[in-house]
């Protein structure tokens, strides 16, 4: 996974995540509109065939907290929904 930088305004951050597809633009997507300072977050993917590892996202917040910090929250909160399912699992099956 690699981000690159595409626009960089106060409240507004477009992006690319290069090296993914929609399993994991549509969960980043999804977390980052469970943050109430969050006013857009969206992402496209240009065209399947060329840019199918490559969405565009676009976030902006309401100034309260940057995009950065936005994303920053969401990539937490996915790491530790993640750790709880692995422990889950790990639970159910007697690890």
């Amino acid at each position: 996974m690699k981000i690159e930088v595409i626009k960089r305004e106060e409240n507004v951050l477009e992006f690319y995540l290069e090296g993914e597809d929609h399993t994991f633009s549509n969960l980043l997507n999804e977390v980052l509109h469970e943050n109430e300072h969050v006013t857009f977050a969206g992402y496209t993917i240009e065209h399947p065939v060329l840019m199918a590892r490559k969405p565009k996202f676009k976030v902006v917040t309401d100034g309260e907290v940057t995009p950065e910090k936005a994303l920053e929250e969401a990539a937490q909160k996915i790491f530790d929904r993640s750790r709880a399912v692995l422990e889950a699992w790990k639970s159910a099956i007697g690890e």
